[in-house]
């Protein structure tokens, strides 16, 4: 029973590490205001609108070789923060290298390789707040053992 619970937090994890790097990409793309106030109404429904369509393909991109990830974590009770960061920064590379599937590499574009590496990071730390600091509790699996002190 402790596995579906690691499993719904790993879900949620994924689901808030996704739209924090979304919104920051977008937020590092286009800035936190729009240039008049006037438009404040038009900038904020097109940032929501931009963020739920980039959370939904980062989503998509990220889910298999950040389930892989979990899944090591999980196994081996990795909790550190550090492991996180530098998957999710990782992940957010793998573009820059031409490697990430439906999309054209960068051409060496620093702002934007920087950008994707920082959501990368932050997704990591995300996710590490909302399920990565737990993996693997109370030896979820761990099979054939009991944890209690009464062993002899």
């Amino acid at each position: 029973m402790r596995a579906v619970g690691r499993i719904f937090a790993a879900l949620i994890g994924f689901i808030l590490a996704v739209i924090a790097a979304a919104v920051f990409m977008l937020a590092a793309s286009v800035g936190l205001g729009p240039a008049d106030p006037a438009d404040s109404v038009w900038f904020w429904g097109n940032f929501g609108v931009g963020a739920a369509f980039a959370a939904s393909y980062l989503g998509a991109m990220a889910l298999a070789p950040w389930a892989v990830i979990i899944l090591v974590t999980e196994v081996f009770r990795l909790r550190s923060v550090l492991i996180y960061l530098v998957a999710g920064g990782f992940l957010g590379a793998l573009p820059a290298f031409g490697i990430a599937p439906m999309m054209r590499p960068l051409d060496g574009d620093p702002r934007r390789i920087a950008i994707l590496i920082a959501a990368g990071f932050i997704g990591g730390f995300v996710y590490w707040l909302a399920a990565g600091r737990m993996a693997g509790v109370d030896g979820v699996f761990l099979t054939g053992r009991q944890n209690s002190k009464d062993e002899p």
